[in-house]
């Protein structure tokens, strides 16, 4: 039987992966002087800090409400997922871009680009298993890339994923630039290496950036998880009609339901008070991260 693969793995790989980055890349760019490699180092410089601040918000989310917060911190969550995207496009685009500029305006020769070469191949099957693993988390095999990216559950993992799909895509765009580079010998391949690169995280960092103001605007759940919602409250015999509806992601692992019921009108304050505890237990069954259920009552 297959180990489950859990969000810690998944994010830990892909920590992992970026420190190889930058220490491999780092190494290789000053030994060879490709910008390409340089830029591959930022790419793995930007995703770690962006991993890093990404944890760092779930854990500071995660903390108990007090009496400033009563709804508790899950909104702090979005917050470090716009640090999260920025240090993408300073570290990652920006360096990149840096010192794509700076190989254009003074070429310099490469010294043993196949060293280089060598260093891009790794990146491409390290980033490559990152992805594999962070999309199985995912279900994007049974889901389908586009409604994974549109659902907002599992941050933290879908973060790493995108970045280290950015860190594969711009491994291979380097690698062909620096294979180019080798067999027409063109300095100018090298530099637009991690120009190109640069751009890709550049648009990685706004997707991560529209995916942090999603949520923060109260982004509501998907019609198929209201539709499931709606069943489940209906399924209460004591509920007659459900007027309205409302479900949105509160923070990042949390959900808020707010609903307008019209139930039986034979029932006691008591059987009120059990009807909305079993509303309540029903939307939690098949919602676990459900944090907070209210509800209006009105007469059919």
């Amino acid at each position: 039987m297959a180990k489950k693969i859990t969000q810690r793995k998944v994010v830990l790989v892909s920590f992992l992966v970026n420190l190889l980055d930058v220490i491999t890349n780092l190494v290789v760019a000053l030994v060879t002087g490709s910008a390409v490699v340089f830029g591959q180092m930022a790419q793995g410089l930007g995703d770690g800090v962006g991993s890093a601040l990404l944890v760092l918000g779930a854990r500071r989310a995660a903390r108990p409400p007090d009496a400033r917060h009563p709804l508790g911190y899950a909104r702090e969550a979005f917050f470090w997922s716009i640090l999260s995207a920025v240090s993408m496009l300073i570290f990652g685009a920006g360096l990149s871009a840096w010192r794509g500029v700076q190989q254009l305006m003074d070429p310099k020769p490469l010294d043993t680009p196949l060293l280089a070469v060598a260093v891009l191949v790794l990146a491409v099957f390290t980033n490559g298993y990152a992805v594999g693993l962070s999309a199985r988390k995912l279900g994007v095999g049974r889901a389908g890339l586009r409604k994974v990216l549109q659902r907002v559950d599992q941050p933290l993992v879908k973060g790493a994923f995108i970045r280290d799909v950015i860190g594969t895509f711009t491994s291979i765009l380097g690698l062909v630039a620096l294979l180019l580079y080798n067999m027409f010998g063109l300095l100018v391949l090298d530099a637009l290496g991690a120009l190109s690169a640069a751009v890709c995280m550049a648009v990685g960092s706004i997707v991560l950036m529209a995916q942090a103001r999603a949520l923060i605007t109260g982004r509501s759940l998907s019609e198929e998880k209201l539709r499931d919602l709606r069943a489940a409250i209906l399924a209460d015999p004591m509920v007659e009609a459900v007027n309205n509806l409302v479900a949105i992601h509160s923070g990042a692992f949390e959900i808020l339901v707010d609903t307008d019921l019209d139930l039986r009108e034979d029932l006691n304050t008591t059987q009120i008070e059990a009807v909305l505890d079993s509303i309540e237990a029903r939307v939690r069954v098949i919602m676990p991260e459900v944090t907070r259920v209210r509800v209006l009552l009105n007469s059919p």
